[in-house]
């Protein structure tokens, strides 16, 4: 019979691989349209062809062809949740022929996608994303139909093999699998062990490695086969409750490469298990020894990683569990943002950013006047001043309208007020600099800087620019409507939850000051730091589409379904590192009583013999204690060490004056919790294991004598 352990491992490998194929599969879906042999990317134009003419010479090509040419472009109010395809089908057999009266078969829930006949397109712009569903030759011919219109076009093929390898090689379920893959090994190189004895007397019987490994493998084939059959029955049955198994192909062949792959590693660590059992003589096999030498040092050898890999999961558990916290307080505030939206530009503009910059910047200037808008560009602190060191913190740009709804209190907790506005001289207020009373020493420093904030400005401007300095209330939290986006040397991570900014330097700008260029608009409206608080001034302006304005804004993005979203991306991150520490504790586990269980084995006699002459339980198992008391160690200064280490580096650059490439590391009390937390599961885990087997030892010791 085969150790049930074994059997659990091929059960295992079999679901969480379907797992991790539905959550790769429904993150391709929600990135690109699935189905496709290649997609076309249209960045550049002469504008000697409408975007009409464009749709018809797409038909055209598509009928010619025999294939499928699909343009995706997102919805105007709600490009998150909604895409829309415009489909232009030569071949109608084809599946994405029958999109246009069947629908997109979506395979994720999160995202919806409306099939529009081509013709439907309009004057729209041609730039945009175009797939291709045929032959992937028929993508190359489409891009010279492209450049015969006057259009620059690059092609790749996002759903080939190599491609879909390399999406998932910088996805965080490719840590999955990894901790996956350590977790089967362990459990099946423990399970062959815990065999011992049943093998000893198959090889008794004249059986050589490769006869155990074949009579194995036999068993398993009839397991397999209902293993296979009821995850499958069980797998088509959700899939087909979730999405009406839609893109089902596509997902059999991830779940099966998944399955392969660990299968593989699986068998491969079940032969090399027998093979260690082989070493052992078959009179000592039959008493179930095992070569625990070689035991110990391979178990180790995947001991040490294994906690390294844990804690470093461990770690990240905490961080996303307090990024979902955070995210989740936040959620009132942006309740009461109503329907503010932010706008999003065009990233398929290549060589036309001055373009952009006039048409959205002058836009973006003229709504600020008409107190449309609410600005609140972010930038990093210490980014403000590259002559003087300051602190950690955060600098929000904001206008007028920023500080009518925003509480901001002085020293003596007087709310500041936005100051009205002279029709013929708008930039008559001088530029007002609020640092928080903690900040204060740093005040000539970081008004020093407040010229480079603002970018190229005019010499004419930058002459007027006048900055008067006040001072702000300490521990005050404002709203920044968004989650913030800083420059790398920042302290936070790049998905930390920053929508309420705790003590910020604020710089307020009259609303339509000539301060703030173009230039400037544009990329805080690139960051998400422009807000229409009525999505209809930005909407109609947009339909408008005066001087172009819908070629260089896509769509608008509701500020609370953008937190929603972000939560809701936060939550399923939790989750998956949180599977990921429970399979890394179970290697830690597994590997604990696996070292435990060898050093008894090996050492009966001498443990029963020390036992009953008085020794110490410490002394007597002073070599395992040792060496867990290392890894204790090595897990407790891993972290504080690695933090000075990169601490350190960051040092040398600061000191020969080079940009910081990283940004500094901190230990935090959370952090050595979780590190005291891991070496008290490790400790106490070998512990117990070696008291259950020292009480054996002795018991079965004094049975024999």
């Amino acid at each position: 019979m085969l150790h049930r352990g074994i059997k659990f491992v091929h059960a295992a490998v079999l679901v969480t691989s379907a797992m991790m194929a539905f959550l790769f599969v429904r993150g391709l879906d929600e990135q690109l349209v699935l189905g496709n042999s290649a997609q076309v990317w249209v960045f550049a134009s002469d504008d000697s062809a409408s975007g009409a003419r464009v749709a018809r010479e797409i038909a055209a090509f598509s009928d010619e062809h025999a294939v499928s040419v699909a343009r995706e472009v997102p919805d105007a109010r709600n490009p998150d949740g909604l895409r829309h395809l415009y489909l232009a089908s030569g071949d109608p057999r084809s599946d994405a022929a029958s999109w246009q009266y069947g629908g997109y078969p979506d395979f994720s829930r999160h995202l919806d996608t409306r099939v529009h006949p081509i013709t439907e397109i309009g004057q729209r712009d041609p730039r945009g994303f175009y797939y291709v569903f045929g032959p992937p030759e028929a993508a190359d011919a489409l891009v010279a139909e492209f450049t015969g219109l006057g259009l620059s076009a690059s092609v790749r093929h996002p759903l080939s093999a190599g491609e879909l390898a390399l999406a998932f090689s910088g996805d965080d379920l490719f840590w999955t699998f990894w901790v996956v893959a350590l977790a089967a090994a362990t459990m099946t190189g423990a399970s062959v062990l815990l065999s011992a004895k049943a093998y000893g007397v198959l090889r008794l019987q004249g059986k050589s490695v490769r006869d155990l490994l074949v009579r194995d493998l036999g068993r398993l084939a009839g397991f397999w086969s209902i293993t296979v059959c009821a995850v499958a029955a069980a797998t088509v049955a959700l899939l087909g409750l979730y999405n009406g198994l839609a893109r089902a192909g596509l997902f059999a062949s991830v779940a099966g490469i998944l399955a392969g792959l660990l299968v593989v590693l699986v068998l491969v660590t079940h032969a090399g298990a027998l093979v260690l059992l082989s070493r052992v003589g078959i009179p000592r096999a039959l008493k179930g020894e095992l070569p625990a030498r070689a035991a110990l040092i391979a178990t180790y050898l995947v001991r040490v990683p294994a906690l390294l890999l844990a804690l470093a999961i461990a770690m990240d558990v905490a961080l996303a569990g307090q990024n979902v916290v955070a995210r989740q307080d936040t959620q009132g505030t942006y309740a009461r943002a109503g329907d503010a939206v932010t706008i999003r530009l065009n990233g398929s503009l290549v060589g036309e950013e001055k373009e952009v910059v006039t048409q959205v910047g002058g836009w973006l200037r003229r709504a600020d006047a008409a107190g449309e808008i609410i600005v609140a560009g972010r930038r990093d602190l210490q980014d403000v001043s590259s002559d003087v060191r300051l602190p950690q913190g955060e600098l929000l740009v904001v206008n007028e309208t920023f500080l009518a709804r925003q509480p901001v209190l002085d020293s003596t907790g007087r709310r500041y007020t936005a100051l009205p506005r002279d029709g013929e001289n708008a930039d008559a207020p001088a530029v007002r600099l609020i640092v928080p009373d903690s900040l204060a020493r740093h005040t000539a420093d970081i008004r020093a800087g407040i010229p480079d904030v603002f970018g190229r400005l005019a010499p004419d401007v930058r002459r007027a620019l006048e900055v008067k300095s006040l001072r702000a209330r300490n521990g005050q939290r404002l709203f920044g409507y968004n989650p913030g986006s800083l420059s790398p040397n920042t302290a936070h991570r790049p998905d930390d939850d920053r929508s309420l900014v705790r003590d910020p330097v604020l710089v307020v700008v009259p609303n339509g000051s000539r301060f703030l260029s173009d230039d400037t608009y544009t990329a805080f409206a690139s960051q998400e730091g422009i807000v229409f608080p009525d999505p209809d001034d930005a909407l109609e302006a947009i339909a408008a589409d005066r001087n172009g304005l819908r070629t260089y804004v896509t769509s608008v993005r509701p500020v609370g379904q953008n937190a929603a979203l972000r939560l809701r991306d936060a939550v399923n991150g939790f989750r998956l590192q949180l599977f990921n520490l429970v399979a890394a504790a179970a290697v830690l586990l597994i590997t604990g009583v696996g070292v435990c269980m060898l050093h008894a084995r090996r050492r009966a006699q001498t443990i029963f013999v020390r036992h009953i002459s008085g020794w110490r339980f410490t002394a007597n198992h002073r070599s395992v204690l040792t060496a867990e008391g290392i890894l204790a160690v090595l897990l407790t200064c891993w972290v504080p060490v690695q933090a000075w280490r990169q601490n350190q580096e960051l040092a040398e650059f600061t000191a020969r004056g080079i940009p910081a490439p990283f940004p500094a590391v901190q230990t935090t009390a959370s952090d050595f919790a979780v590190i005291a937390g891991l070496v008290a599961v490790q400790v106490c885990a070998v512990l117990v294991a070696l008291g259950v087997f020292h009480r054996r030892v002795v018991k079965e010791g004094a049975a024999g004598s």
